[in-house]
């Protein structure tokens, strides 16, 4: 099927944005709504179910991409973050968390070969993940929250803002670890955020009213190395012990534009697992790294593009 997933920034809570939307150089589409029923327990009916009514119907799901600074630009304000140039150097894009996720966006599908547009408003983005491993594409996944579904029997007839940027690849990739370079020793690597929220409804809709945050959000990075590193092994044991931290950089950038990049610093991360694997094999190790706030930078994770110009 051809199918195109469109984004659209919203001026406000309750307003669809579907004039001007982007599209996204998505790999699925997990925004479908879910229902849920609630069946009636009075008696009298045998063993038969005597009655029920539709009592949810959840808008959320996962929309993953193959990322391009863009896109991820336009999902991470979805997330709850807000961006601005830099004072000095105004080709650089500085991305930081607002004090509240109230950033919305109307997400959609163009069902291209059935002539069908389909669309939720008032979307938060709960959680974005975003990954790279050897011989892959960046992805980025979008997890959502949306407050209402329409579907309208035409396609859509509004003005369509294609991909731009050229797509991250893992060979872009670089990693450093309380200021030394590991990439070398990493074939995956999983960053997380996660602001936990939750949708409410209300006594007089199936749909969700409001969505909230269901408490503190978290961040959080997953290393897979190559084969077994014992200095890294050793260290990342006695870091758990001494409760110490460090700062963690990740650069993805542009193959084709290597001064095109999109930089995360993580500069309060402390270990909490450090795992030997495939003991039968050649062995390996993998890590999990928590990043807490950081009272200097007032977030968990700062992030700057270089040589940027926004597209919100």
């Amino acid at each position: 099927m051809e199918v195109r997933v469109l984004v659209g920034k919203q001026t406000a809570r309750g307003t669809a944005e579907i004039s001007t939307m982007y599209r996204l150089a998505s790999t699925d589409f997990g925004m479908a709504p879910s229902v849920d029923k609630t069946t009636s327990e009075a008696l009298g009916s045998g063993r038969w179910e005597r009655d029920g009514f539709v009592s949810k119907i959840a808008v959320e799901g996962d929309l993953p991409v193959e990322a391009t600074r863009e896109q991820l630009e336009l999902l991470f304000y979805g997330a709850g973050f807000d961006g601005v140039a830099d004072s000095v150097d105004p080709d650089l894009w500085l991305i930081s968390p607002s004090s509240a996720t109230k950033n919305y966006l109307t997400v959609g599908m163009d069902d291209v070969d059935n002539s069908m547009f389909e669309y939720s408003k008032d979307c938060l983005i709960s959680s974005i993940g975003i990954s790279a491993s050897v011989a892959s594409y960046v992805t980025a996944t979008a997890s959502m929250i949306g407050m209402d579904f329409t579907t309208n029997s035409t396609g859509y007839t509004g003005t369509e803002i294609a991909p731009k940027g050229e797509p991250l690849i893992c060979l872009g990739t670089t990693i450093k670890q309380n200021g030394v370079d590991i990439t070398s020793k990493v074939e995956s690597i999983d960053i997380n955020i996660d602001n936990k929220l939750e949708g409410k409804q209300s006594l007089n809709s199936e749909y969700y009213k409001a969505i909230r945050q269901g408490e503190r959000g978290s961040v959080t990075i997953s290393m897979t190395f190559n084969e077994f590193d014992k200095p890294t092994y050793i260290q990342d044991l006695s870091d758990i012990k001494s409760n110490n931290s460090y700062e963690i950089i990740t650069e993805f950038a542009e193959k084709k534009n290597p001064t095109k990049i999109f930089r995360m610093t993580f500069p309060n991360c402390k270990p909490t697992k450090t795992e030997r694997t495939d003991l039968a094999g050649a062995g390996g190790l993998t890590k999990e790294v928590s990043a807490y706030y950081d009272e200097t930078a007032k977030t968990p994770v700062k992030i700057e593009m270089t040589d940027y110009a926004s597209i919100l």
